[in-house]
């Protein structure tokens, strides 16, 4: 067996491996595909690690044969395949768009997966917490109801462990504009002064406050779902005896980010 030619092979297969992989990580990092479970950035470095440690030893080993064979006075075999240059880079350019590919479908397959875990989880929500969601429709700016809402919210976020962020979404007016205010646990009510609704304003995107409008104004009672770099949220609408409001609910996963 030769082995300087084992060496070599041994080092082309890592190296196409680890490019392999890191243009893997690069693409989930960079565009946020959620494809593998959590965890991803140590399983990287460690498979780094270890193939860089079978790099390493393949070099080592032919560094070792061809100081050898030159000692010894021996030629090294030459080989003279002349196999197309543009054919191997061909394939390995179609493998990268085909890896990109799948990486896309998987996210998408996730993405939809985790949309309806999470909706799924909020229709419970809403018919085991009826009461509390009643009490909080039952909307009236003013000391009192945010105190009392804080705390319900409160309790939504915790019995709900699926959705560690909960914000109740009203629709409110201010010098005769409608505005969407934003109600969660952490409301803070100053007992010297008056709140204030201004202080409430949810900040929303064009396409965020044009859903709550629809909600609102009762054309549209669906939920909105979005994700974006691990972040999955979900406008659920809730309609009661009491009034409509909006159920705001997010959850973060850790995909091996760096950092994370």
């Amino acid at each position: 067996m030769n082995i300087v030619k084992a060496t070599n092979k041994i080092a082309l297969i890592t190296v196409v491996g680890l490019i392999y992989w890191v243009f893997i990580f690069v693409c989930s990092t960079v565009f946020g595909f959620k494809v593998f479970r959590e965890n991803m950035t140590e399983i990287f470095l460690l498979s780094i690690l270890g193939i860089f440690a079978v790099l390493s030893g393949a070099i080592i080993l032919n560094i070792m044969f061809n100081l050898t064979a030159i000692a010894e006075g021996r030629r090294g075999e030459e080989r003279s395949r002349k196999s197309g240059k543009f054919h191997p880079l061909v394939l390995f350019s179609g493998s990268l768009v085909v890896i990109f590919a799948l990486l896309y479908a998987g996210d998408l397959a996730t993405t939809k997966k985790k949309e309806a875990y999470l909706v799924s989880a909020a229709d419970a929500l809403v018919k085991e917490q009826h009461d509390t969601l009643l009490r909080i429709s039952d909307y009236a700016f003013s000391r009192d109801y945010l105190e009392n809402t804080s705390k319900d919210i409160k309790i939504l976020s915790r019995v709900e462990e699926k959705f560690p962020s909960i914000t109740v979404i009203v629709e409110d007016q201010i010098q005769g504009k409608e505005y969407f205010l934003g109600l969660g646990e952490h409301m803070y009510v100053d007992d010297k002064q008056e709140p204030q609704k201004v202080d409430y304003i949810r900040s929303t995107s064009a396409e965020e406050r044009n859903y709550l409008a629809s909600v609102f104004n009762e054309k549209n009672m669906r939920h909105r779902f979005s994700s974006h770099d691990g972040r999955y949220e979900v406008y659920y609408p809730v309609k009661t005896e009491k009034g409509t409001m909006v159920l705001y609910l997010s959850q973060y996963s850790r995909h091996g980010k760096f950092g994370s």
